[in-house]
């Protein structure tokens, strides 16, 4: 299961915030926000599913070429 909240025009966000060590923490009140290309980089420590990253570039594609 994928902690994503939402995805919206391309970018998938996740609740939680980035503790100064570079990890995710998850469930926090603060939001992240990622482009799927950077989704594909923090894919595990963030546990973005490959199904959310393709929603957000089908997104993106969609909204580059309106």
């Amino acid at each position: 299961m994928s902690p994503a909240r939402r995805i919206e025009r391309g970018w998938i966000y996740l609740d939680g915030t980035r503790r100064d060590d570079g990890t995710i923490e998850p469930g926090d009140d603060g939001e992240l926000r990622f482009s799927p290309f950077d989704a594909i980089s923090e894919r595990r420590s963030a546990q973005i599913s490959w199904g959310d990253i393709f929603k957000a570039s089908a997104q993106r594609l969609a909204f580059w070429r309106s």
